[in-house]
């Protein structure tokens, strides 16, 4: 104890003995967490006890309120581990931390991780409060009921994030291009986690979209290709945008759908031997593919991605992605309440590549909706003009667009919808509400109830049916 106390004549009291103990216990666990042995001498140990000890000491003698020892030590453990890398971090109650990722909770239904030291939203997911809200992939959180997120661990903001269904929290934003923070409250509601949709649209085009990588979701996949072979589908468009990740090992099987057995999917490099991935001894139908990926695809998504981008398998299309695929592990700690999950790999795409650092860059580079034009889509969200106009010409009217767009010009009554739909922009732009046309007939699709007409509307999904016919014709 003569070192612990030697830099100050203060007394010390029992109740600080203790707290000094306690913080030589805790340290002396935790340390090689992140260390090893041979970087560390005896003499840095102490030196570090001592350090934290005496800061300890001071807190509790001269800080005018009297402080939470709990919060104190969770917060040391949490500074130690933010040090480490963005997504290791310590969980107070393991049990409450499993029942969240049970895949349905109360909350605002994105997925948000720390990039560049700041709280990031990876995915708002579709339909679900935060994306109604305006809330976008890329945004930065800068505050939660007005507490800054400077310091919070990925697992405290989701615990402030997440309540009762019908409760509100405000949060603040920071948006690229934005030059004011946005603040933004939404009200908590019941999420269920989506795993797959599918459909066959265009001219025999099967489409999947994954909305997350669940213990369910190889097998939807298997089933919407089996659908798809029957239905003789002339390519696959694999929709992967804005999905956060989930179970590497569901990635694994959904990249072997796509991959000859045995090609390698990803490998992990940790502080163990390196771990390879290879595609499952699945032979199924290899059809003509595309996937599309943007800053929204994370995690399992990249690792898809880029074994199909690698293996030369299909198109990868869209924008680049968030760039995380690291391996995290939980270890339940002592007290088996608490637990501490570290990242212990990374993953790497068959040639290489640290995705952790660079992402996946899409073969060839699409544009969907521009931010502008996104803010000009959340004013359209259940406007009444739109309304008004699909309730006077009916729930197909999109396919009826189209066969006016290329009707005779003495055809009337496709006369009378063109006159129709020119109104209704130029009624939207008295309101400084411009859009592009697929602009406008994306805000239609969003209403009518045919969901077909949202992903034949949508510009990335309409520039990949295109790409598919591109790759037929050098089949051909």
């Amino acid at each position: 104890m003569k070192l612990l106390t030697a830099s100050s004549g203060l007394q010390t009291s029992p109740k600080i003995c203790f707290y000094i103990l306690l913080s030589i216990f805790l340290l002396s666990t935790l340390l090689p967490l992140s260390w090893s042995s041979e970087e560390i001498t005896d003499d840095k140990v102490l030196e570090s006890l001592a350090l934290f000890s005496e800061v300890l000491k001071h807190i509790h003698q001269y800080h005018l309120e009297t402080p939470d020892n709990q919060e104190i030590i969770t917060g040391a453990i949490n500074g130690m581990l933010r040090k480490l890398d963005p997504y290791s971090q310590f969980i107070p109650d393991y049990l409450e931390f499993q029942t969240q990722n049970q895949g349905k909770y109360g909350g605002l239904g994105m997925q948000i991780g720390i990039r560049e030291d700041m709280l990031t939203v990876i995915t708002p997911f579709k339909n679900n409060p935060a994306a109604l809200a305006g809330v976008q992939s890329g945004d930065i959180i800068s505050q939660i009921e007005g507490e800054s997120t400077a310091t919070m661990s990925v697992y405290d903001a989701v615990d402030v994030l997440r309540g009762e269904p019908g409760t509100s929290v405000s949060i603040t934003i920071i948006r690229e291009n934005e030059s004011r923070p946005i603040e933004v409250t939404i009200t908590r509601d019941v999420i269920r986690i989506p795993s797959v949709e599918q459909d066959i649209i265009g001219d025999k085009i099967g489409y999947i979209k994954i909305n997350q990588f669940l213990q369910t979701t190889p097998n939807d996949v298997d089933n919407a290709l089996i659908t798809f072979k029957e239905q003789n589908v002339r390519g696959v468009i694999l929709d992967l945008r804005f999905n956060p990740g989930g179970l590497l090992t569901s990635a694994v099987d959904i990249a072997s759908d796509f991959l000859t057995p045995g090609q390698l999917v990803v490998y992990s490099k940790g502080a163990g031997e390196p771990e390879n991935f290879p595609a499952k001894g699945i032979k199924r139908e290899h059809f003509p593919l595309i996937v599309l990926v943007n800053g929204g695809s994370a995690s399992a998504s990249e690792i898809v991605a880029g074994a199909i981008k690698e293996h030369g398998r299909g198109l990868v299309m869209g924008d680049k992605t968030f760039g995380k695929a690291s391996v995290q592990r939980v270890f339940q700690l002592s007290n088996s309440k608490s637990a501490v999950k570290l990242t212990v790999a990374r993953y790497y795409t068959p040639n290489g590549v640290n995705i952790d650092k660079v992402g996946i860059i899409p073969d060839v580079e699409t544009a969907g909706f521009s931010r502008s034009e996104q803010q000009m889509q959340l004013k359209l969200q259940n406007h009444e003009k739109l309304k008004t106009f699909v309730d006077q010409n009916g729930d197909d009217v999109l396919s009826k667009l189209t066969s006016a767009e290329h009707a005779a010009r003495d055809d009337r009554q496709a006369e009378k919808l063109r006159r129709s739909y020119q109104r209704l922009n130029d009624a939207l732009a008295e309101e400084q509400i411009v859009l592009s046309d697929i602009g406008i007939k994306y805000a239609l699709a969003q209403i009518t109830e045919t969901t077909r007409d949202e992903l034949e509307h949508d510009p990335q999904i309409v520039a990949a049916i295109n790409q598919l016919k591109v790759l037929e014709l050098f089949a051909n």
